[in-house]
């Protein structure tokens, strides 16, 4: 029955662990356009363009952004590609 408690608390305290990890955006992988054009307008986020997301990236540090990024996107799916070519949008929160 002991067991059975513990087992319980460990199982119920994993869970509100991963509810709690909040989303962040792939380092490697772009959103999907109308999810990242529906947070654009969202509260406290700062849209970033540059040419990649290495630059993008640079761009937000300057700017004094938090990381991670909430999400990339680019019009030609090329925020990851070396080299870099073209241009990237980045969303990040203040």
């Amino acid at each position: 029955m002991m067991f059975v408690r513990i087992a319980s608390s460990v199982l119920f305290g994993s869970v509100l662990t991963l509810i709690a990890i909040p989303v962040s955006a792939s380092p490697q992988k772009e959103m999907p356009e109308q999810t990242f054009l529906d947070q654009v307008e969202a509260p406290n986020h700062v849209l970033v363009t540059a040419r990649g997301f290495e630059a993008v990236n640079a761009e937000a540090r300057r700017q004094g952004l938090r990381f991670p990024a909430v999400g990339y996107w680019s019009p030609e799916n090329i925020c990851f590609k070396t080299p870099a070519r073209g241009d990237c949008n980045g969303l990040f929160q203040r």
